[in-house]
């Protein structure tokens, strides 16, 4: 599969041969771009929705953010790598429910991710920056419950234990829904994905235990 990584400052593409499958192996694959999502090459739209949102991932994309840009609070670099994926109607289609969150460099760190005042500080920020990421991450590993737990989280008493506060929780799926809502209204894509993505959504947050 042809892999293209799409430089968001110079607007150049760059391709690369490979196989992006499961978040580890991309970090190995493209070390030097922090914060720039990797996508394949853009196939039609097709003329029906997809009704698999759930349960597959068929055209992987990984945002992965550096542990630099979490220390620096860029935030900034990561926002201009995903305008791309909202710009056109293909590629908002394409990639909806395709998007893995990682933050990269931290395993040398002992403590789970949401363990991180660092890490949970910038995903707060990736949260209110980019309510988009309802339409974009997908429904089947953890990167919304790591988001989730980040953003809405009361305690962390270590372990990567997460004590939830429902008030934020509200607030993060409301946040949630407002971006998916404003993707489906910019770009008049089926009601009927609509409803099948915001029961998906829910589901995550319960198996999760978030509720």
């Amino acid at each position: 599969m042809k892999l293209i990584e799409r430089v968001a400052n110079a607007g150049e593409l760059a391709v690369d041969s490979g196989v992006i499958g499961l978040a580890w192996r991309a970090e190995q694959h493209w070390p030097s771009r922090e914060g720039v999502p990797k996508q394949s090459e853009n196939p039609p739209m097709p003329t029906t929705p997809r009704i698999d949102l759930r349960p597959g991932v068929t055209e992987p994309v990984v945002l992965m953010i550096s542990r630099r840009q979490v220390e620096a609070g860029d935030i900034a670099s990561v926002l201009s790598g995903l305008k791309p994926f909202i710009a056109t109607r293909e590629d908002a289609w394409l990639y909806r429910g395709q998007m893995s969150l990682v933050v990269d460099g931290c395993g040398q760190d002992p403590r789970e991710l949401v363990d991180i005042p660092e890490v949970r500080d910038f995903l707060r920020l990736l949260d209110q920056q980019w309510p988009y990421w309802a339409f974009f991450f997908n429904q089947v590993d953890d990167s919304i419950k790591l988001l989730g737990s980040c953003v809405c989280g009361a305690a962390f008493p270590g372990g990567g234990a997460v004590e939830i506060d429902a008030d934020k929780l509200g607030d993060f799926l409301r946040r949630g829904f407002a971006g998916m809502n404003a993707v489906f209204d910019k770009h008049g894509f089926p009601e009927k994905e609509l409803e099948s993505m915001s029961r998906g959504l829910m589901e995550v947050i319960e198996q999760a235990g978030m509720l």
